[in-house]
Order: structure tokens, then C-alpha cells, then sequence
């Protein structure tokens, strides 16, 4: 069995989210003297539209890569150069993270039995940035790799970014088969129906225990409190 994790109200519950906490502190740093605090709030609005644009195109909106080069090219100055530890920084601001207690009892169980895990998130921000933040939340340890969409490209449901994470993870377990990969996410649209199109099997985090409105679901429970009895049953009946 091979699991491999969506981020996001999957394994990291965001208590509150506001991204302009992130783009007030960025503002302080970088471009106080060159515009309001409400003229780059203005600007943050407009690139979230386009995100979303994107999205529906499939596409990532990249934050380093993409949105901080708008704000100098709008305000002035060179474009902020983020470190990974910046970019946590960032994130974290903006999102007010926690992981739960029954996740941290799942990996950790998971963990003893061999299962190697992963993440797969869609995510403006990088792998790393992504990477940096749980290990500040104390679970990085858990997980051989983490992809993020912000590298790549794409965003889920899409079919090759699901694919850049099973081949590696088939190649760093070369004795597992598609059949023993299992995706673990609480989005019917993205996490749900994207791994039934790859062709793996899915446990839905169904917190609102939402209709399958058309039987993709392998596995559905209200959640991560059950995750570890059902991976249990599962691996140890040997059918994943």
C-alpha cells in the first residue's frame, strides 16, 4: 500500500484564512513608499481573479514565480525574491495552520507498518515552501515527497499531474503497482474524480457527507478520525 495525501484540510486544517495578513507584512517590507496599503490589496484582488481563471483552464497561478512580479511591475523596484523559508513565512501567515490530533496518531501508525506516504497539493506555492511549513508543524518526516501544482504547472483533477506522482512513487517502491497507490483528499471534484481518472483508488474525506454523485468514491468517511481504522482493515487484509 502506497498513500499519498492531499495538503490541505487533508493532513493541514486551516483555523483561519486571509491572504492579506501575508500581503500587509509583504507591503511593510517592500512597498510602503511606493503605494497604499489598499492600492496592493486592490492589485491582490484582481491577481486572485485571475487565479481563478486559471483554474478553470487547469492551471496553476504561481505565487513567486507569477503574482510577485506584478506587484513591481505596478508599484516599481525589483521583483521580491523569496527564499523557501520566505515563502513559509508567507503561507503561514496567511493561513493560521493546524494538524490534527488524529492525524498525527494516523502517520505516525502508518508509519510503523511501512506504508510510504506522500503529498500531492494544489498549491500556488512551491514544494519547498510546502515542505517547510509541515516541518514546522512537525509531520514532514512522515513523507518521502511532496509535489506541489505551483511546480509543476497543473492542478488536480488533471491526469498528468496525478501521473507525476504515481510514477515516482512506483519508482521509489519498485515491488507496488498502480493498484496498491491509494489517494487520500476531502474534494469530490479534484481529489476524488482526479484519482478515479488516473486510475487509482481514493479515500474521500466527506466532512459534509456529501452525495457520490457518481460512484467514484472507493472509500468514504466523514474523517481523518477514521482514516486509521480503515487503513488498518485495508492493509491488513492485504487488499490494497
Amino acid at each position: 500500500m502506497i498513500l499519498i495525501f492531499d495538503y490541505f484540510e487533508t493532513i493541514v486544517h486551516n483555523k483561519s484564512m486571509d491572504f492579506n495578513r501575508g500581503l500587509k507584512d509583504l507591503w511593510e517590507k517592500h512597498y510602503q513608499d511606493k503605494c497604499t496599503f489598499e492600492e496592493i490589496k486592490t492589485l491582490g484582488d484582481e491577481l486572485f481573479k485571475h487565479l481563478l481563471k486559471m483554474h478553470e483552464q487547469g492551471l496553476e497561478y504561481r505565487f513567486v514565480k507569477d503574482e510577485l512580479p506584478e506587484y513591481a511591475e505596478r508599484y516599481g523596484g525589483d521583483t521580491v525574491e523569496m527564499s523557501a523559508e520566505e515563502e513559509a513565512d508567507f503561507l503561514m501567515k496567511c493561513n493560521e495552520m493546524e494538524v490534527l490530533p488524529s492525524i498525527y496518531e494516523a502517520l505516525a501508525a502508518f508509519e510503523q507498518m511501512g506504508i510510504p506516504m506522500y503529498v500531492l497539493s494544489n498549491s500556488g506555492f512551491t514544494a519547498a515552501a510546502l515542505s517547510v511549513a509541515l516541518e514546522r508543524l512537525g509531520i514532514r518526516k512522515y513523507f518521502k515527497k511532496v509535489w506541489s501544482s505551483a511546480d509543476f504547472g497543473k492542478i488536480r483533477p488533471t491526469r498528468d499531474f496525478f501521473e507525476l506522482a504515481i510514477t515516482s512513487a512506483l519508482s521509489d517502491n519498485p515491488t507496488a503497482k498502480r493498484k496498491d497507490i491509494v489517494f487520500v483528499g476531502d474534494m469530490y471534484d479534484t481529489d476524488v474524480r482526479g484519482a478515479f481518472n488516473a486510475g487509482i483508488d481514493v479515500i474521500w474525506l466527506n466532512y459534509h457527507n456529501s452525495p457520490d454523485t457518481d460512484n467514484l468514491s472507493s472509500h468514504n468517511i466523514q474523517g481523518p478520525d477514521e482514516l486509521l481504522n480503515l487503513v488498518k482493515k485495508e492493509y491488513l487484509n492485504g487488499i490494497n
